[in-house]
Formats: C-alpha cells, sequence, structure tokens
C-alpha cells in the first residue's frame, strides 16, 4: 500500500488492494463485523460509501466463507506433497518442451547415424567416379583423338597428312 495518511479518501482501486492483503487463513466462524475489523480505517469508511467496492466487499466475504467450508473436509496435505507436486509440475514442464522441440531432438539423435551415411556415401561415389574415369582414358588412348569439332568418329589418316607432308618436303 502507499504512504499516505489514513484519513486521506481512497478510491476503488486502493480498497481492492487492501482486501488483497488480507489474511489467507480463514476459520469458520469469523462473520463480517470480524472481517471488517480487519480492514484500516480508510478502507473501512470506503466500503460503507462506495457501492462497487461494497459489492467487491461482499464477494470476498462469500469466497471466504466458501474456502473456510472446503478447508474443514480436506485432509491434511503429507511431508512429501510439496516435492511430489514439484516433480510432476517439472515433468509436465519437460514434456511440453519435448513437444515443442521434438523434431530438434530426434535431428540431433539422427545426426551422427546421417554423418556416418553421408560419409560412405561420398566414399562408394568417389571410388565409383575414379574407375568410370579411369576406364574412359583407357578407351581414350585405344582411339585417335576426334579432329573436328563435328564430328562424332575418329579420323583416319587422311590424304591431309600425306599431302601436308608432300608439300613440306618441295620447299627449299
Amino acid at each position: 500500500m502507499s504512504d499516505r495518511p489514513v484519513h486521506a479518501a481512497m478510491n476503488c482501486q486502493d480498497f481492492l488492494e487492501t482486501l488483497e492483503e488480507l489474511p489467507v487463513e480463514v476459520t469458520q466462524g469469523e462473520s463480517r463485523v470480524e472481517w471488517l475489523s480487519l480492514l484500516p480505517e480508510g478502507a473501512r469508511a470506503h466500503a460503507l460509501r462506495c457501492a462497487s467496492c461494497e459489492g467487491a466487499w461482499h464477494d470476498f466475504l462469500e469466497t471466504r466463507s466458501a474456502l473456510a467450508e472446503l478447508k474443514e473436509g480436506l485432509p491434511e496435505p503429507g511431508p512429501w506433497f510439496v516435492a511430489r507436486v514439484m516433480a510432476s509440475i517439472r515433468a509436465q514442464e519437460t514434456e511440453i518442451e519435448e513437444r515443442k522441440n521434438g523434431v530438434w531432438t530426434s535431428v540431433r539423435r539422427l545426426a551422427p547415424r546421417l554423418a556416418a551415411f553421408a560419409a560412405v556415401v561420398l566414399v562408394l561415389a568417389g571410388t565409383w567416379a575414379m574407375e568410370v574415369r579411369r576406364a574412359e582414358s583407357t578407351r581414350q588412348r585405344d582411339r585417335r583423338p576426334v579432329e573436328g569439332l563435328f564430328e562424332t568418329v575418329p579420323s583416319t589418316q587422311a590424304n591431309d597428312d600425306i599431302v601436308a607432308s608432300t608439300y613440306e618436303v618441295r620447299q627449299p
């Protein structure tokens, strides 16, 4: 609450905050007058003057009396109650987190297998490429190279080579 003096006028928001600050412990025999005595003077005066705050006061009293009745039928929690509740909350949070990040968790588990598979594929593809290149170079050595741009069959020793060689011999 604020540092205002008690005799200062109280607004509805301050009254509701004062209600929230009242003790949570509830006993069956507490009446409206006993609860009213727990309020500071300014809050009591405001509750009697303001109709909306008087309605909030009645709601507060009904809630507290319902809690008092409910408290009677409940057994006292055991010594490990808090630990069990907190463990259950942690388990639920973990489950929610796993559902939210489930795909990435399985990817993290699958990543080493994918890396090993990629390495095997890389070795096999590299070996296959080297064998294909070796076989191709062997075939290339057996054939003469194609001399023209659009020729698809290797050329034989044509007359051009013979003519060129005789022409070169005649020149001085």
